[in-house]
């Protein structure tokens, strides 16, 4: 569940007992079979995980390291209102038992989109980012694997976007309110208008690499004092510049991406850098069983105020990997098993912040054709 949501329910725990329960009802009711939609789409997926943990790690860690159960239930649909425009929404329910958090709901994509021909589409409202190529496949029925790539942000900003192919050729431009950060490692973000853009290239039939870029601020107005006299948070900006690629040959896959980042900092002469990428691979062994793995590399700033005034910022160096096993028990219904690992390769002075750390999941996710 995204961390940045139009805006999110805090029910009582009753509500996670019935966000799970709907998510079964959805599950047990749905057709086998998906029918033509005509001008109005409403698809879904419902996920249903369950998760064991380390209780110390800062990337995999869940409900403190006691096993849990996760339910989701994301659905998206669009609607033409006119001759080459469309209405399209996205929203999502998630549920953790045992961990003691409210039942997250939220309205992750809304806006408007005119269609020119394949060469020039526009939106404008509540979208994904535009860097980077993980976003298309963010879903459980895209990802291979369980995990995602901890160098993804889970946001959905505000924006505007043009975007088409042409050719062997595709590109994404536009102006977008959040910046791509992870939480974990720099402060919560607030909204400033910054530009994002993305291009491609598929000379042959399995085979893409592309280039995206974005800069523009990533601190918030919400930081004080920290903030040196007569300066503005909008004026300490982050650049991130990516490539990516993808191939495909037969029943394998391959995909990767490597992104170099700056950060400005306050009381800081020079930018700091970091580099985060990813390598994944599938194979599809018979038509219902496949597996995949993917290693990641992250040398990430660190950034963070410290009560003094000045600013801690480090890179926080560490790699993971994840094996996962799928099997397609019919057209709509995939299971997963995934086991995944970290390792944190920084300074013995900050060992225990960034302790190594385990996950074992399996999930098991239906998609839905909600009008048929």
């Amino acid at each position: 569940m995204t961390e940045q949501g139009a805006w999110m329910g805090r029910p009582a725990s009753s509500s996670r007992i019935r966000a799970l329960t709907v998510a079964a009802a959805l599950w047990l009711a749905t057709p086998t079979a998906a029918g033509a939609q005509g001008r109005v789409l409403v698809k879904g997926i419902v996920d249903l995980e369950g998760w064991t943990t380390d209780s110390g790690s800062r990337l995999l860690t869940r409900n403190g390291g006691r096993p849990s159960m996760v339910g989701r239930v994301t659905a998206w649909g669009a609607a033409e209102v006119f001759p080459r425009v469309q209405l399209f929404a996205l929203a999502e329910v998630e549920s953790e038992t045992g961990s003691g958090e409210p039942t997250e709901v939220g309205i992750e994509q809304l806006g408007i989109r005119y269609i020119r021909s394949p060469a020039l589409v526009i939106e404008a409202g509540k979208t994904t980012t535009l860097v980077g190529a993980f976003a298309n496949r963010r879903f459980s029925t895209t990802n291979p694997l369980i995990g995602r790539p901890d160098s993804y942000d889970v946001s959905y900003p505000l924006g505007a976007i043009a975007s088409g192919t042409w050719s062997i050729f595709d590109y994404r431009v536009g102006l977008v309110s959040l910046p791509v950060v992870n939480r974990k490692y720099v402060p919560e973000a607030g909204s400033a208008a910054r530009p994002a853009m993305g291009i491609g290239v598929t000379p042959t039939i399995g085979f893409r690499i592309g280039a995206s870029y974005t800069a523009g601020p990533y601190l918030n107005a919400n930081l004080g004092a920290a903030i040196p006299a007569n300066a503005d948070w909008k004026s300490y900006h982050q650049r991130i510049l990516g490539i990516d690629a993808r191939f495909g040959r037969g029943h394998f896959e391959s995909r990767g991406e490597l992104a170099r980042s700056w950060y400005d900092v306050p009381n800081r002469a020079d930018p700091i850098p970091g580099t985060a990428g990813y390598l994944e691979l599938k194979q599809t062994w018979r038509p219902r069983l496949f597996t995949a793995v993917r290693v990641e590399g992250n040398d990430y700033p660190f950034i963070r105020p410290r009560p003094t005034g000045d600013w801690t910022a480090t890179a926080v160096t560490f790699f993971n990997a994840e094996l996962a096993v799928g099997y397609r028990i019919d057209p709509l219904t995939l299971i997963k098993v995934g086991y995944r690992r970290d390792h944190w390769a920084v300074e013995p002075a900050l060992k225990g912040f960034f302790p190594n750390g385990y996950a074992l999941a399996l999930q098991i996710s239906r998609r839905l054709d909600l009008l048929d």
